[in-house]
């Protein structure tokens, strides 16, 4: 039995006011909380997930079948071509209209092309909670902060770094609490415009409108944004409110997953041979992009 405070009733109800006019519409699952507690509460005809090449840094379809036969879902999932990779995403960046930095344009353009070819007009999204609740600007800095310790070049200085850095364990807790945080989802509020324009933009060139319940009606995204920190972040966990809410509905392991990538995020790099500075230096993809809007 979940025990839910007055702040985290308050929320599941709004949530499910949000959600009930798009009972029984599509939804597209990647199986972190967000979409999975959607799943959930919206009995959708179906979810749609996209299985990604790469093992399991890229790919996170095992959590959305977790998610799926568990609430017994019909579940669609679709596998990207990569034969199809140049000819897709010259379509998408074209439907988009500016360049992208995010991985996900091809994987993205795969899944609607499918619902378009299915009928389908609309779609459900879980995104929202990434920014309002911290779900994504601590995780983000606490893990660049720690790889440190798996770069090659310093693999000679791990008591250096021991010396520099606190424990994991103790920079998490030092983030509770903090007001600087308001920024950083102010910044990440802003950034999810870009987001939110390359999946609309793929979208509507397949005649689908996108549906958002966290995030399209103003009132809802303020209320998440402007919950309390306590609500929003405990212990290692981001999105804490959301996360309670959901064990009431999935398996545990689904509530309170830790490392989530965020979406389908297509290996572009490792796939086109841009490893000269990183895996996920965004350089080569965005100039890629550029030339096609030329």
């Amino acid at each position: 039995m979940v025990n839910l405070n007055k702040k985290e009733k308050d929320l599941e109800k709004r949530i499910k006011a949000e959600v009930e006019p798009h009972i029984g519409k599509p939804l597209a699952l990647s199986g972190g909380v967000d979409s999975s507690l959607l799943a959930a509460l919206l009995k959708p005809k179906f979810a749609i997930s996209v299985e990604l090449p790469g093992g399991d840094k890229y790919n996170e379809i095992k959590w959305a079948k977790i998610v799926t036969e568990h609430l017994s879902i019909k579940h669609i999932i679709v596998r990207p071509d990569p034969s199809k990779f140049d000819e897709y995403v010259k379509l998408a960046v074209r439907s988009i209209g500016v360049p992208i930095p995010h991985f996900n344009i091809f994987p993205l353009y795969v899944m609607y092309k499918k619902l378009s070819q299915m009928g389908e007009t609309e779609l459900i999204l879980g995104d929202g909670p990434d920014e309002t609740m911290y779900g994504n600007a601590r995780d983000i800095i606490i893990n660049y902060l720690y790889k440190a310790y798996e770069l090659e070049a310093l693999k000679n200085y791990k008591e250096l770094i021991d010396k520099v850095l606190p424990s994991m364990t103790d920079a998490i807790k030092a983030t509770t609490g903090l007001s600087g945080f308001t920024d950083i989802v102010s910044a990440d509020i802003e950034k999810r415009k870009e987001m939110d324009a390359m999946s609309d933009g793929i979208a509507k060139s397949f005649g689908i409108k996108n549906i958002r319940p966290y995030q399209d009606n103003p009132k809802m995204d303020n209320y998440m944004r402007d919950l309390p920190i306590a609500e929003k972040i405990s212990g290692e966990y981001g999105k804490y409110a959301l996360r309670k809410i959901a064990e009431k509905y999935l398996p545990k392991e689904v509530a309170w997953r830790k490392k989530k990538l965020g979406g389908p995020v297509y290996p572009v790099n490792l796939m086109k041979g841009w490893m000269g500075n990183g895996e996920f230096d965004k350089k080569y993809w965005l100039d890629y992009q550029k030339k096609i809007l030329k």
